[in-house]
This record gives structure tokens, C-alpha cells and sequence, in this order.
């Protein structure tokens, strides 16, 4: 009993006397005004990469559409058929989850057991979450099964009745839900306002390629007249053979292009409310239409990539995954780098020597060149690969610096109170000296996180990436590869890149000054 009062006291103290240092050091981080910039340049980018669907998406937040309100963004921000990547899926879980532990974490500041509790089971849900809705049978908000079913019936009931018998819109539209009938209507829209915002281009495109502009909605227009003058002339063909199949089949599609037509200029004017997100009006997988002679003419705020895909999607959501591989992969290093160094430095000895060696061979296999040999093994570009090879390999500067601490606070006297207290040697390294020997780790942190996503990116930019990905790397290969035709595609997350890059290192930079106290501020 006694021991666990003067373990209870021990603790209360050590705790009072680390929010103390990190308040001074909070406030000495605050008088750097390039260390404020970089953190406040750091903060933007991590905002818009965790909002990403709130900025760029093809989803608006909501819409009236004949007389009732439908928000079509919430309904299909976890719908793993829209976002394909399971990365995507776990930041548009993690967007709920993050404000919520913010303000609960806060709110819970003098109940530190509720803190722990808190954050276990918000944790515990973010994993569920993104397994349930990542791994599970995805459902599609605009499919109905039971509509489905009762589309196939019909049309095999049709069938029988009539061997020439082709869907007519009528036919389809009634086996459609609320969300696929909307949808139809918002590409709509959304195909008419890209094509009105290109306008100003398009005399410029026409004159130099003497063609109309091929945006999305002229291409539409285009392909649905070429389709419907095809069928006429089957019509013109078989106009003595009225009773023919080709000629009824042919009417009934022509039919069809027609009354779809119609239809969807009708619904248009029915919609009397649309609040779309706010930069693009694509997300990073959609098809923006273009072409390389389109980019040449337009602003790069329209550019499309070299796979016709929104360009200023792709950035946005491509900032997701430089925070992930510089954030997962740091925290795979330090998982293995802490204990490792903190057993060698506690311990010494042949424990140490071991170590040591370890170290010098692990130092010698360089991180990037050992990501090379890998993705060319496995034969996969998977950016979990990716993460995982830069963490394995990126260990080894935190066991050094860490060793260091521990050889030096293990004979401090608060180290020798705990022994003379009884306490274990795993309570004494992870409860006392970690707290005191992890801040000089932490100005390591944004330098390591640097050179993760510096690694990432200059893999990806030989070609190694994530096929399919939006991720900078990815988005400045296309640039080169399509070098000099489309190289103006290389710049916009090249610079991307640096800003954040100058970002972290910024902060990196303040927070080293903030805690060191020969550089302390008054």
C-alpha cells in the first residue's frame, strides 16, 4: 500500500512537471515566426487533405430536386464503390472521428483515466469503421436490389411477348430509385457548367485544331446526335419493311435517345437548389473529359491529367496520402526504434554491442534503394508496401538518439529514487525516463516525416508508384512521361511537394530552438 501511494504521488508529480515543459515549449514555438508559418502552412495542408471530398467531389453537399432535399456527399462518402481506395474510405471515417477526440480530449482534461477510455474506444470505432465500410459488400446508394430484381422480370416477361422488344426510357426510368434518377441530373448540370466555364477557350481551341471543344458535354451532344442519325438511316433503309426487326428496333432506340433527352431537360429545371463543393466539382476518379489539345488552351485550375482525370482533385486528395506514408511510416520506425534503443540504453553491456552492430548494418542497406529492390521482387506497387519498406528502414536514427538519453538519465537521481522505491525496470524505462528522454526525438520527427514522403514521391516519380494513384509522385511522372507535350503537368504537385516540404522543415527547425534552453526566448 505504501509503495502504491509513492508510485501514485511519483506519477501525479512527473505529470504536473511534463505539461509544465511542454507549455514553455509551446510558448517558445509560438515566438518563431517561421516556425508559426511553416505550422500554420502544415495545418492547411492537412485540413484540405482530411476534407478533401468537402473541396473536390462530383457529390454536392445537398440538393433540392423537385421539392425535396436529398445530400448526395453523405450518402456516398463511404460507399467503397465511389472511393475505390481503402485509403480514402479511412480519412472520410477519420473526419468524423478527429473533431470528436479533439474536443473530447479536451473536455476531459482533468479526468485522466476518462482520457485513456475515450481515446481507446474512438480508436477502437475508427477500426471497425474502416473495416465494416472498407472491406465489407459495398452498396451502391443508387441501386436498388429489389428494383433491380423486378426490372429483370419484366424485361424477361417483355421478351417472350415480343422477341423484338428493346427497353424504352419509360421502361428504365421506372425501375430507378430517387439517387440514380438524381444523379443522371446532376452530370447533367455539372456537364453544362464545365463546357459554359471552357467557353471562353473554345474559340481559341476551334481555331487552332478546327474542331469543336471535346468537354464532356459536347462529346455527349456529339455522340448522341451520331447515334440517332445512325438509327434514321436504318429507318430510311428499312422504310418498305416497317414490319422488319432492324426497322422496330431501331425506332425504339431512337426512341429512347429521345425521350432520354427530353426527360433530362425537364429534371434539370426541377432542380432549385445545388451547393456544390467549393474548388472542383470532380472527384479524383472521375472521367473530366479533355484532351492534350484542350490543356494546352485552358487555365491549369482545368487541366486534366494524362489520363483524362481532374488534375486539382487529384492534388487535393493526393495530399492524403503524402500525410499517410510520412505519418504511418515514422510511427512503424519509432514502434520498433524506442524500445530497441531504450533496452540498449538502459541496460548496456552485451545487450548494447549487439545492438550497436545492428545498427551499423541496418545504417549501411540505404532506405531508398532497398525500396527499389523490393517493389521489384513482390512485384507490387502498393503504397502499404511502400510504407512498411520506408518504417523497416527508417529506425535506426531514433535507437541512436534515444540510446544516447537513456545512457545519460539512467544515473540521474530520480532513476536511482525509483530503484531504491522497488519499482520494476519496464515501470522505471517506459514510466520515467521515456517522458524525459523523448523530446530531443521529437525534433527528429518532422525531418524523418520529410524524408518519407520525399522517398515516396521519387519513387513514384520513376514509375514505381501505385498504379492508378493520385499521389504527387504519380501526378509528376505523368508530367515526365509525357514530357514535352504535357509537361506542364509536372509542375503543380512539384510545388505542392516543396511548400510542404519547407513546411515541415520549418517546423522542425522552430521546434528544435523551442526545446533547447540555450535558445530560449523571453
Amino acid at each position: 500500500m505504501f509503495f502504491d501511494d509513492q508510485k501514485k504521488s511519483l506519477d501525479l508529480y512527473m505529470q504536473d512537471e511534463q505539461e509544465g515543459y511542454w507549455k514553455d515549449v509551446w510558448n517558445q514555438l509560438r515566438k518563431h515566426r517561421l516556425g508559426n508559418l511553416g505550422l500554420y502552412v502544415f495545418f492547411l495542408f492537412v485540413f484540405l487533405g482530411l476534407y478533401a471530398p468537402f473541396f473536390a467531389s462530383s457529390k454536392p453537399f445537398w440538393v433540392e430536386y423537385d421539392g425535396v432535399w436529398y445530400f448526395p456527399l453523405f450518402k456516398y462518402l463511404f460507399y467503397s464503390g465511389f472511393y475505390t481506395k481503402r485509403l480514402d474510405i479511412f480519412f472520410n471515417i477519420l473526419m468524423f472521428i478527429l473533431p470528436v477526440f479533439l474536443l473530447g480530449y479536451r473536455g476531459l482534461k482533468r479526468y485522466p483515466r476518462a482520457r485513456k477510455v475515450f481515446t481507446l474506444l474512438l480508436f477502437i470505432l475508427q477500426i471497425v469503421a474502416f473495416f465494416y465500410y472498407g472491406y465489407s459488400r459495398p452498396v451502391d446508394p443508387s441501386a436498388d436490389r429489389a428494383l433491380i430484381e423486378k426490372r429483370q422480370q419484366a424485361l424477361r416477361e417483355q421478351t417472350l411477348e415480343n422477341k423484338n422488344f428493346v427497353p424504352s426510357w419509360n421502361f428504365d426510368l421506372k425501375y430507378m430509385n430517387d439517387y440514380a434518377r438524381l444523379n443522371l441530373v446532376i452530370r447533367e448540370i455539372l456537364r453544362k457548367q464545365q463546357d459554359l466555364q471552357l467557353q471562353p477557350y473554345a474559340k481559341i481551341y476551334e481555331k487552332a485544331n478546327h474542331q469543336p471543344m471535346p468537354t464532356l458535354w459536347n462529346l455527349e451532344q456529339i455522340n448522341e446526335a451520331a447515334e440517332i442519325e445512325s438509327q434514321r438511316s436504318i429507318l430510311k433503309a428499312y422504310a418498305n419493311q416497317k414490319d422488319s426487326r432492324e426497322y422496330i428496333q431501331a425506332e425504339q432506340k431512337m426512341n429512347y435517345l429521345l425521350d432520354r433527352r427530353q426527360w433530362l431537360n425537364e429534371q434539370t429545371k426541377k432542380i432549385t437548389g445545388l451547393f456544390m463543393p467549393p474548388i472542383s466539382h470532380f472527384h479524383w476518379e472521375d472521367d473530366a473529359g479533355g484532351s492534350q489539345a484542350l490543356n494546352q488552351v485552358i487555365p491549369w485550375w482545368h487541366l486534366t491529367r494524362v489520363n483524362r482525370k481532374d488534375l486539382l482533385a487529384a492534388l487535393i486528395f493526393g495530399i492524403r496520402i503524402s500525410l499517410s506514408v510520412g505519418i504511418i511510416a515514422v510511427g512503424i520506425a519509432l514502434l520498433i526504434g524506442i524500445p530497441i534503443g531504450a533496452f540498449s540504453g538502459y541496460y548496456g553491456g552485451t545487450f548494447d554491442i549487439i545492438t550497436s552492430r545492428l545498427l551499423e548494418i541496418w545504417e549501411s542497406m540505404p532506405t531508398f534503394f532497398m525500396l527499389l529492390i523490393v517493389v521489384a521482387m513482390m512485384q507490387n506497387k502498393s503504397i502499404f508496401i511502400v510504407i512498411t519498406v520506408i518504417g523497416l528502414f527508417g529506425w535506426t536514427t531514433f535507437t541512436r538518439f534515444l540510446r544516447g538519453e537513456f545512457f545519460k538519465q539512467r544515473h540521474l537521481p530520480y532513476v536511482e529514487a525509483c530503484h531504491a522505491q522497488g519499482f520494476n525496470d519496464l515501470y522505471i524505462i517506459f514510466s520515467h525516463i521515456l517522458p524525459n528522454a523523448i523530446p530531443p526525438i521529437l525534433t527528429l520527427l518532422p525531418f524523418a516525416i520529410m524524408s518519407a514522403i520525399t522517398s515516396e514521391a521519387g519513387l513514384s516519380f520513376l514509375g514505381l508508384g501505385e498504379e492508378g494513384s493520385c499521389s504527387w509522385g504519380v501526378l509528376m511522372d505523368e508530367g515526365r512521361a509525357a514530357f514535352p507535350a504535357e509537361s506542364y503537368l509536372l509542375w503543380p504537385p512539384a510545388i505542392l511537394l516543396t511548400i510542404l516540404l519547407v513546411a515541415i522543415a520549418l517546423v522542425g527547425d522552430a521546434l528544435r530552438d523551442a526545446m533547447d534552453p540555450r535558445l530560449r526566448r523571453v
